[in-house]
């Protein structure tokens, strides 16, 4: 009995693993889309794990993960952004401008 519950957690922890990279990989792709679509530069390359949340406020209940990156306007100037996916449906693409924020609902990319 303790070996399976042994197995149980190590298989979750395997796949809430396995989840978070394939919701990186997502991120990464959405924050270079968005970041191409209003001229931006993509700092890095990447996206790394902000906060993992659970948003119980609203009738569908949900995980929300976020990721954190950062990207240039001219070059010089660094600015942050988030991607939060919504465990399963939403992607949205949050951008720190001078002009104020911009946020983007890409829906499931």
């Amino acid at each position: 009995m303790f070996g399976l519950i042994v197995f149980l957690l190590v298989s979750g922890a395997i796949v809430a693993w396995w989840q978070l990279m394939q919701g990186r990989q997502k991120a990464r792709k959405a924050a270079g889309k968005v970041c191409d679509n209003h001229g931006l530069q993509l700092l890095d390359d990447t996206v790394s794990l902000s906060s993992i949340t659970w948003n119980h406020k609203t009738a569908d209940s949900r995980i929300l993960i976020s990721y954190g990156f950062e990207f240039a306007t001219s070059g010089a100037v660094r600015r942050r952004g988030a991607v939060t996916l919504g465990f399963r449906a939403s992607l949205t693409v949050t951008l720190d401008l001078e002009e104020g924020r911009l946020i983007e609902d890409l829906g499931d990319l």
